[in-house]
C-alpha cells in the first residue's frame, strides 16, 4: 500500500493536465504576412511618470498603442516580464510581422524604430 502511494505521488505531476497559457491581452490572430502595421503594447502603471511620458510621446508621434495596467492585470505583466526577461515599467512590446521587440524604459525613439521596422 505504501509503495502504491509513493508511486502515485511521484507520477502525479506527469499525469496532471498542463495549465492553459494566459494571453497578456486580447490577440487577433493574423498570419504574419498579412500584418501591415506593427502592434504596440505598453505595460505601465498609473503611478509611473515614465509610463505617462512614454504614452504622451507615442501619441504625439502618431503611434497607436494599447496600455496594459500592471496593477490591474498582474497576470499579463507576469507573462510579459518572463518573455522580456525584466520586471521594470514601462515595458513595451512591438510586434511587426514575425519580429517581436521588447523595449525597457521610456524610449519613444526605440519604440518608433521598432514600429517602423527600422
Amino acid at each position: 500500500m505504501n509503495l502504491l502511494f509513493i508511486l502515485a505521488v511521484l507520477a502525479g505531476p506527469q499525469l496532471a493536465p498542463k495549465p492553459a497559457l494566459l494571453q497578456p491581452h486580447p490577440v487577433n490572430a493574423v498570419p504574419a504576412d498579412n500584418v501591415s502595421e506593427a502592434r504596440v503594447t505598453v505595460y505601465g502603471a498609473t503611478w509611473c511618470s515614465a509610463c505617462k511620458s512614454l504614452e504622451a510621446s507615442l501619441r504625439s508621434r502618431g503611434i497607436p498603442f494599447e496600455v496594459v495596467d500592471v496593477d490591474e492585470n498582474p497576470a499579463a505583466f507576469a507573462i510579459a516580464k518572463k518573455a522580456a526577461g525584466v520586471s521594470a515599467v514601462p515595458l513595451t512590446n512591438v510586434i511587426r510581422g514575425p519580429a517581436q521587440t521588447w523595449i525597457v524604459g521610456a524610449d519613444p525613439d526605440g519604440v518608433e524604430r521598432a514600429y517602423k521596422g527600422g
